[in-house]
Order: structure tokens, then C-alpha cells, then sequence
């Protein structure tokens, strides 16, 4: 009797450690898109106002994102999927500005 009580304790600790890690990824992983996009706002809103060519402005803004990534993180991630998520950053920052 004793035993089958532990093994439900151990049971229901596993699966509260399993949930509680999963909010925290899932939380952590929110947090984390924020920021990046928080300081793609920055960076755009300099670059809007101290470059002239479009070209010009999306290129900085690349190259200083890409500065800003952790090195573990670099290996992961292409050029074009910075360019991708800037972009997207950008057409939702002008949208909700045009609202």
C-alpha cells in the first residue's frame, strides 16, 4: 500500500515537472521573439533616420541584428531567415503604424 503511494507522489511530480517546463518553454520562446523584435524596432528607427537608400537602411539593420545574435545561436540561424524575420518585423510595425 505504502509503495503504490509513492510510486502516484513520483507519478504526479513527473508530470507537474513535464508541464511546468513546457509553460517555461513555451513563455521563454514568447519572451525571446519579443526582444528580438524589440530591438529590430530600434535598429529600424535609426536606420530610418540616418540612411537615405532603402537598400541601404535594410542592409544595416541586417548586419547589426546579426551582431546582436549569441554565437550558439549564429550556427543556427541563415542570412536569409534574418532577412526573412526582419522583414515580417517590419511589415507588422508599418501595419500596426497604418491603423
Amino acid at each position: 500500500m505504502l509503495n503504490s503511494i509513492y510510486v502516484w507522489i513520483m507519478f504526479i511530480l513527473l508530470i507537474s515537472s513535464g508541464y511546468i517546463y513546457y509553460i517555461y518553454k513555451i513563455f521563454g520562446e514568447k519572451i525571446a521573439i519579443k526582444e528580438a523584435k524589440e530591438i529590430a524596432y530600434r535598429l529600424m528607427l535609426y536606420a530610418e533616420k540616418n540612411f537615405e537608400n532603402d537598400d541601404e537602411k535594410f542592409q544595416w539593420v541586417v548586419q547589426k541584428f546579426y551582431e546582436t545574435i549569441p554565437s550558439s545561436i549564429k550556427k543556427l540561424i541563415t542570412q536569409d531567415m534574418i532577412e526573412d524575420f526582419l522583414q515580417k518585423t517590419y511589415d507588422e510595425m508599418k501595419e500596426s503604424l497604418n491603423s
